[in-house]
């Protein structure tokens, strides 16, 4: 089930409708006026000449008035248009320019990996540890940044498993033990899931320098699927909790740009979800995903 972007449909769909209503007012005001003077015209009286003046006077200013009006509103329609095709434009070479750098960065990690596979000698190598780690963090933040800047792009919603998503996923932590406790389906975008499991694994490693996960997931009776992950890491002060999910925002100098959590959180409710943070310093980080499950 694919879901669109409405947002550029609406733009139009009001100034569409802006241009309907000024336009509706203004030639009713004229009309209005124009019916007033003939009234008073059919009465009678020694301002006969002083009324026709009048009568012209409202003819002109409100055709004028109008004619501003209609040209406003086309002008501002046309910039809508003008402004959704240069975003559009810039989205198309941002997906270029990311879908190039991704695949260079895809061919990296694979050489590196099988350097390691190749080499016995290189296995231990803190280099070509570095190495794969750099990649993997690149690739998810060039994610990240595309999901940022086409905050409106479709998602395709589809039944997943679960348990043999989030663990195909962790594979690519090795350094962190991943625990599956429940299974269930759920009724998300593949591509958006698998970008926000990515962002809550980097940020246990990297922020909360942990070594083990417990994700327990959990079907509902309101069709609904709740995703509980927990880490052993050092967790996060108070102040420090309160600004996750939002972007470049930097409560303490080790902290990130925040832009990771925040697409995560965004994308988790274009999919009819909510993603919650909680977490004790030196007690680990817990993330807590509620979306909806598949029949």
């Amino acid at each position: 089930m694919r879901r669109r972007p409405l947002g550029r449909g609406f733009h139009y769909a009001g100034t569409a409708i802006w241009i309907v209503l000024t336009v509706s007012l203004a030639s009713w005001w004229l009309v209005l006026g124009l019916k007033q003077a003939d009234r008073i015209d059919a009465i009678g009286g020694p301002q006969t000449m002083e009324l026709a003046h009048v009568r012209q006077m409202l003819a002109w200013e409100g055709g004028t008035f109008i004619a501003l009006l209609l040209a406003g509103g086309i002008g501002l329609l046309l910039s809508v248009r003008r402004e959704h095709l240069r975003r559009r434009e810039i989205e198309a070479f941002f997906m270029a320019f990311t879908h190039d750098l991704k695949t260079s960065l895809a061919s990296l990690q694979l050489q590196a990996e099988s350097l390691r596979e190749d080499l016995p000698e290189v296995q231990d190598n803190a280099n070509l540890d570095r190495l794969m780690k750099d990649a993997l963090r690149l690739q998810l933040q060039l994610e990240n940044s595309l999901y940022f800047a086409e905050p409106d792009g479709g998602l395709y919603l589809e039944p997943v498993d679960l348990g043999a998503f989030i663990t195909r996923v962790s594979r690519d932590w090795p350094e962190l033990t991943v625990r599956i406790e429940g299974d269930a389906h759920a009724l998300v975008d593949s591509r958006a899931l698998e970008s926000v499991v990515r962002n809550l694994l980097q940020n246990a490693v990297t922020h909360g320098h942990a070594r083990t996960m417990t994700v327990t997931v959990e079907a509902r009776a309101v069709g609904r699927v709740s995703i509980t992950a927990r880490d052993d890491g050092r967790g996060a002060s108070p102040e420090v909790l309160g600004t996750l999910g939002q972007p470049f925002t930097r409560p303490t100098p080790m902290s990130g740009t925040g832009v990771g959590l925040f697409v995560s959180r965004r994308l988790v409710r274009r999919m009819k979800g909510d993603l919650a943070f909680a977490a004790v310093p030196g007690a680990g980080f817990t993330a807590v995903l509620d979306l909806p499950r598949a029949e």
